[in-house]
């Protein structure tokens, strides 16, 4: 049961209301003549083209899809040190449900968690019980307003709540770009290559006091269905303790026929 809700728990820190606005850091272009230095600063519609250009190709990028399904590895660490690795195999329906099996590698599954867009369903086969919570408890419980749909989008890898609109300045790195800006929950680093692919996403949250820092990063793309897809993530997460995460995708496939049994037995337990 600690396991499952740990990675519920790295979802819910991450899918973030961002009500997006961006203190703007620029480089000054310099250029010589003679002997006398002639400082040109970029306007703001300069500014703006160079985040339109990188948000519109972030845009461009994302992964559409109706189902998904993947086998992920499953590697993490907490305040006790490295943990017995596990096998997640998960499908979801686009906007309905995400349905995910825990187990361990030689395909013992020891529970299985059914997310629809105003529940929770988590099912121990090892202990024979079972619960079901609102998801509005999950969202009260981390403080942040998440939805199926952000979920969805955390799985696949597309970047979310970011609200283009609002953001408005950006800093050039010789290996890309960084988008940070400040959200309703957390101040957010969006990290975006050359090649405008997703790479990393630092989020710290705003109430000192609470003391949340996320960071995700996105490793390893391969383009095996047609389009760029992040086989690789590392999660970092910080409150009183620290829970280092990794997610290895071995096999995924996307809008395939698929099912999501969810068969509660007459003799499991229900627990609050």
């Amino acid at each position: 049961m600690k396991l499952c809700i740990h990675i519920l728990g790295i979802a819910c820190l991450i899918a973030l209301s961002v009500a997006c606005r961006s203190t703007k850091k620029i480089q000054k272009a310099i250029e010589r003549k003679d002997t006398v230095a002639v400082v040109t600063l970029p306007t703001h519609e300069d500014t703006m083209r160079v985040v339109n250009e990188i948000l519109g190709h972030l845009k461009k990028g994302e992964i559409r899809f109706t189902t998904f399904s993947a086998k992920i590895k499953v590697d993490y660490s907490n305040a006790k040190g490295k943990q017995p690795d596990f096998v997640a195999h998960v499908r979801m329906l686009k906007d309905s449900l995400i349905w995910i099996s825990l187990g361990n590698d030689i395909g013992i599954e020891g529970m299985r968690v059914l997310i629809t867009r105003d529940s929770i369903k988590l099912m121990d086969k090892l202990a024979n019980t079972y619960q079901k919570r609102k998801l509005s408890s999950l969202q009260e419980i981390s403080q942040i307003p998440f939805t199926l749909s952000d979920l969805q989008n955390l799985i696949v890898g597309n970047p979310i709540f970011i609200q283009m609109d609002s953001i408005n300045a950006y800093t050039r790195y010789p290996t890309g770009y960084t988008l940070p800006y400040n959200g309703s929950w957390f101040r957010n680093q969006l990290t975006v290559t050359n090649d405008f692919l997703l790479e990393r996403s630092k989020l710290d949250d705003k109430d000192l006091l609470a003391n949340r820092t996320a960071d995700i990063q996105y490793k390893l793309y391969e383009n095996r269905l047609g389009f760029l897809f992040s086989s690789l993530r590392e999660i970092s997460l910080s409150q009183q303790n620290r829970l280092d995460v990794q997610l290895r995708f071995k096999d995924y496939h996307f809008n395939e026929e698929m099912n999501f049994p969810f068969t509660i037995p007459k003799k499991f337990k229900r627990i609050d």
